[in-house]
């Protein structure tokens, strides 16, 4: 099971390089409380990432940070990803990645910020697959909104890999509040050599321009994110 106290240091060093604020490294020990709603699907999960929108590559001190104990690095166009030991992997990318991206005007935030945390579901057991498909049932018990995202038959692309289907959480703050949305990704992952196309993140329901997202859902594009 993760244990979010061995995420301290590394969240301590990316808040100290001004890559997260102090407050959205406490979104990530706020995921350990007890009153979070999704606690059977985290301790199931693998791994829990970060996912952080820069303007640029050339802002990550890349030497400095592989020296806080990276285990596993992928770099391809647009996103680079750093796993530790902890189970916590931060995650940088630039460029679109989400619905919110293509709508003039949707993105309010300055950079760099976070744009969601992750957990990663991969074992792919009966008990595994039950409380993946709670999911929605334990956010709408808890104000967060629920959107899925491809399945056995269509499963989700991005930055050079995928996996079978995901499931999106919206927290019961809004798209302007201090949460920021939970992506729950069930199944092994498989890497690709190639651009394979990214399946934007879905823009919050609740959002004022969500309805301006709607010609995007299912499309695929030749991007990476």
């Amino acid at each position: 099971m993760l244990n979010p106290s061995s995420f301290t240091p590394t969240l301590d060093f990316f808040t100290d390089q001004k890559l997260i604020s102090p407050d959205e490294a406490g979104l990530v020990t706020d995921l350990f409380a007890d009153d979070f709603p999704f606690t059977d699907a985290l301790s199931i999960a693998e791994s829990v990432h970060v996912q952080v929108k820069i303007d640029s590559f050339s802002r990550l001190p890349h030497e400095s940070i592989l020296a806080q104990g990276v285990v596993t690095e992928r770099d391809v166009p647009g996103f680079r990803k750093y796993g530790f030991a902890s189970g916590l992997a931060m995650i940088f990318t630039t460029g679109p990645i989400a619905e919110d991206d293509l709508i003039p005007g949707a993105v309010t935030r300055a950079l760099p910020f976070v744009d969601h945390l992750g957990i990663d579901l991969r074992e792919e057991s009966e008990r595994s697959r039950d409380i993946y498909a709670e999911i929605p049932n334990r956010g709408a018990q808890a104000g967060w909104r629920h959107v899925r995202q491809g399945g056995p038959e269509s499963p989700v692309r991005g930055c050079y890999c995928e996996v079978s289907e995901k499931r999106w959480v919206f927290p019961p703050d809004g798209p302007e509040g201090r949460g920021r949305p939970i992506e729950f990704a069930f199944g092994e992952i498989e890497i690709f050599q190639g651009d394979v196309g990214c399946d934007y993140r879905p823009i919050d329901p609740a959002h004022p321009l969500a309805h301006k997202a709607l010609p995007l859902i299912g499309r695929a594009q030749q991007s990476s994110c």
